[in-house]
């Protein structure tokens, strides 16, 4: 706890091999659950017991990063496997898959009203996607590798 410094609980489990890192960790809003990423998983836990609520399976390489949406509702992920996906916290369903990035989408993330993300990939470019209907809306060009 904050209070005394004292580890309340270690989520352990992520990878199903032992060589497997923890990539990212994130509260939802309301900090009662959190998003781990690792391999081709993410997973979603419970903070009050440390229970592995959901695994969300369905990249095909490592997950680079998650987020949830403002409301809590959604869980985003970013992959080596050149998508993005979005998904139910209440369910562990994947809504929606965001495919168009040439290379890794290292990062992606809601917009405030939880009605677009954006995703920034390694082929140098970010994409606005429409939450609701998976289609992208556009593509920022302009980055350079120098």
């Amino acid at each position: 706890s904050a209070d005394s410094g004292r580890c309340l609980h270690t989520l352990a489990g992520q990878g199903e091999r032992r060589e497997s890192a923890v990539h990212s960790a994130v509260f939802s809003p309301d900090g009662d659950l959190v998003v781990t990423t690792c391999l081709d998983t993410a997973r979603i836990w419970s903070t009050s017991s440390g229970e592995r609520l959901h695994m969300l399976k369905g990249h095909r390489d490592a997950v680079c990063k998650a987020t949830f949406s403002f409301d809590g509702a959604l869980v985003l992920t970013a992959s080596r496997d050149l998508t993005a996906r979005v998904w139910s916290t209440k369910s562990g369903e994947c809504l929606c898959i965001l495919a168009g990035h040439g290379d890794t989408v290292f990062m992606a993330a809601f917009s405030p009203d939880n009605a677009l993300v954006i995703t920034a990939s390694s082929d140098l470019t970010a994409k606005i996607w429409n939450v609701g209907s998976g289609e992208c809306l556009r593509t920022l060009t302009g980055h350079r590798n120098r």
